[in-house]
Order: C-alpha cells, then structure tokens, then sequence
C-alpha cells in the first residue's frame, strides 16, 4: 500500500479463498488511498538491519494516519522499538479504526507506537488512526 497498491499474479489460478483476501486488500487500500496518495509521509524507521522497516502517512490536517511496518523475517531476541509518529494534532486523542484502540497523540508521537507485527516471514501491518472529537 505505500504509493499505490500492487496486487499480482495468474488470477486464473487462484482459490476463492486468495480472491476473497485480494478483494478484502482492496477495499482496506480505496479506505485510506486518500491518506496514502495526498497525505504527508514519514519513513519512521529504514529497510536497513533487523527492525521492521515503518512508514506513516498522515493527513494535512491530522485528522488520520496510517502506518504500515512490515519486516522481511522474524528476528527473535531484536526488541520492539517504539517508532515516534508525526503530523498529529497536539493532545489530540485517535482510535484504531480496526480494534477500536485510542491512543493519545502526545504518546504516540513523544513515546512512540510498537506496530504488532504477526509472526512468519514477509510480516505486515497497517494501521489506520483516526482523530476523534
């Protein structure tokens, strides 16, 4: 999902199941596309050495934010660092739009955010904030 979203492959091939799951990634992408394409980003953390490599995207206006982290491999005993967001409204208060989880911004942004990563090669995450009234 960063930039534009790529989904490839014989289609032709693929299970209901795998059709389903592209069908599920693109109507999570057209959600937040308005995010991803005019929104400020942010490379929170690199592609370089054992942490998950984060990105975040947030509005002009700080209304909402995505982060997206993923990681090539698992990497047991590297800790969890938090990555510091940006372009939140000061002590402004934002919730999850997939678990319903708030998070305040002064937290998010002076002590961090620890995207939970599943296990297994390839792991990704996105995570959409939206600000709330």
């Amino acid at each position: 999902m960063c930039g534009l979203l790529g989904i490839g492959g014989d289609l032709a091939r693929w299970s209901e199941a795998e059709l389903a799951e592209a069908a599920d990634l693109v109507a999570e992408y057209k959600r937040v596309r308005h995010v991803v394409q005019h929104g400020a980003l942010y490379r929170l953390s690199g592609p370089h050495g054992e942490v998950p490599t984060v990105v975040q995207y947030a509005a002009e206006d700080g209304a909402e934010t995505l982060v997206l982290a993923w990681r090539r491999g698992p990497r047991h005993g590297v800790p969890r660092l938090p990555v510091r967001l940006r372009g939140l409204t000061p002590g402004a208060r934002y919730r999850d739009t997939r678990t319903g989880e708030v998070h305040h911004a002064t937290v998010l942004a002076e002590y961090g955010f620890r995207p939970d990563l599943p296990s297994g090669d390839w792991a990704s995450t996105a995570v959409h904030l939206v600000r709330m009234a």
